[in-house]
């Protein structure tokens, strides 16, 4: 069971989270659900399927009284004479409220059998549960059909959401389901929002929550943090602390005003920024923007405070074991050793820094791969500058997986590390001009970086703020 987040748009929270079926098989590599329904389905095992799923859902349920999870339910779900009773039995015998259980039964699904369906959407609200009518694009069931199906909420198709900004049938049909389901009272969900211009249309097309890339990818944890949009950009709105307990696996990018400004030109920044896990406030300017905004990040955690607390908190760790790539040559191995010293055992396994360019040497770029999974790491700490560390992660990532649990894109911290920079001072990072100290310090690297190319930062903060 994997998991991807619902959330309400203008203020970020999540809403749910959707459960989502993956596979994973004796190599790792995961496989979807068109790869292996079929063999559910000739097995006539779908019926099983639904409960085990609704099983595993409640009994999470149970652990977490804030979580609330949303199943689909399969194709031959409106068949299924039995589920709703089973249904109760399950969430009785686990004390879960209903009302944390979501069901999502698909158009196609849904208008096989109408009278039927009907029938099932009752019996599972009068379980107190709530029910979405999954990518509804008006052509198996009419409006007067939905209407009289009284689900809570309706999940838009992908296929009619894809480029908000063309005034195509498709998006005309988009405006008039969203304009029924505020008539209905039904809540339109925007759904595969992967890009960030479409991000950007929602709020003008009153939708009310969404799930995508652009948000989240899906993840094999329910999401239980919130998010506050910047530019386009969703940060989680969390603390170190609550960070370090959360993170079990996925990619940690650090966003900055340098990041959002880059994302607005750089389309494969952008591609690699959606399959962040987690995108953190690296900057006291983005943590000052956020109150301007009236939606306040609780704390602002540069990736250089980020990795020394992530290997001191699991310095008795044995499952972490960290692999360093980037920085000058021979800045990589002192850091390692340096941080092996700090913790008192070799949590760091291995280093390398490579080569100018190395991103465009495939063969290069292998031995790397090789040299991480050889090492035995579980973790990978890349610090070779953005959009660069971004990239090369998005371009890998899948070969990295095999062994790899947790990826920290972190910049400078290597350098930090191994102590050959200094950081700014503490006050100096607190006032947010951090990039003032680091200026001063390259000037002929980075004037162009701070002077020309974020100056536009503070008249785009002032459209967000006044434009919505």
């Amino acid at each position: 069971m994997w998991y991807q987040p619902v959330y309400d748009v203008s203020s970020g929270n999540v809403l749910q989270n959707e459960v989502l079926l993956r596979w994973r098989d004796t190599q790792g590599l995961i496989h979807r659900p068109k790869e292996f329904m079929p063999v559910v389905q000739n097995a006539d095992a779908e019926p099983w399927l639904d409960r085990y799923v609704t099983g595993q859902a409640i009994a999470q349920l149970k652990q977490h009284a804030h979580l609330k999870l949303s199943i689909n339910l399969s194709k031959r779900i409106v068949e299924d004479r039995f589920i709703a009773e089973d249904i109760y039995d399950l969430l009785v015998n686990h004390s879960v409220q209903p009302h944390q259980l979501h069901f999502e039964v698909s158009e196609a699904s849904l208008a096989k059998n109408f009278q039927d369906s009907v029938a099932l959407i009752r019996d599972l609200k009068e379980l107190g549960c709530s029910v979405t009518l999954d990518n509804f694009a008006n052509q198996h069931l009419t409006f007067l059909q939905w209407e009289k199906l009284g689900v809570d909420a309706v999940k838009i198709d992908p296929s009619l959401i894809r480029d908000l900004r063309q005034d195509s049938p498709q998006t005309r049909l988009a405006k008039a389901i969203i304009e029924t389901s505020t008539a209905l009272a039904q809540p339109a969900i925007a759904t595969s929002v992967d890009a960030y211009a479409t991000s950007r249309h929602l709020v003008n097309l009153s939708f009310k929550s969404a799930q995508g890339y652009h948000f989240k990818p899906p993840s094999d944890h329910p999401w239980l943090t919130n998010t506050v949009d910047i530019l386009g950009v969703p940060i989680d709105n969390v603390t170190q602390d609550e960070l370090l307990q959360e993170l079990k696996s996925g990619i940690v990018f650090t966003p900055n005003v340098d990041h959002l400004m880059n994302l607005k030109q750089d389309e494969e920044f952008r591609a690699a920024y959606n399959i962040a896990d987690y995108k953190i406030c690296d900057s006291q300017i983005l943590y000052f923007s956020s109150h301007f905004l009236g939606s306040p990040i609780k704390e602002k955690i540069s990736g250089s405070d980020l990795f020394p607390a992530f290997y001191t908190y699991h310095k008795d760790n044995p499952d972490i074991t960290i692999f360093l790539l980037g920085a000058a040559p021979g800045v990589a191995a002192q850091a390692q050793q340096n941080i092996n010293a700090h913790v008192g055992r070799d949590i760091v396994v291995g280093s390398y820094s490579p080569s100018y360019g190395f991103e465009n040497n495939p063969e290069e770029c292998a031995e790397i791969i090789e040299r991480i999974h050889h090492s035995g790491a579980t973790v990978l700490a890349i610090g070779v500058g953005s959009p660069k560390q971004e990239r090369w992660i998005y371009r890998y990532r899948q070969q990295l997986a095999e062994s790899v649990n947790i990826i920290f894109a972190i910049g400078g911290t290597l350098d930090f590390e191994a102590g050959t920079q200094k950081r700014a001072p503490k006050l100096i990072s607190t006032m947010g001009v951090e990039w003032l100290f680091r200026l001063m310090g390259e000037p002929k690297r980075l004037w162009k970086r701070y002077l020309i190319n974020d100056l536009p930062f503070l008249k785009l903060m002032l459209h967000q703020k006044f434009d919505r």
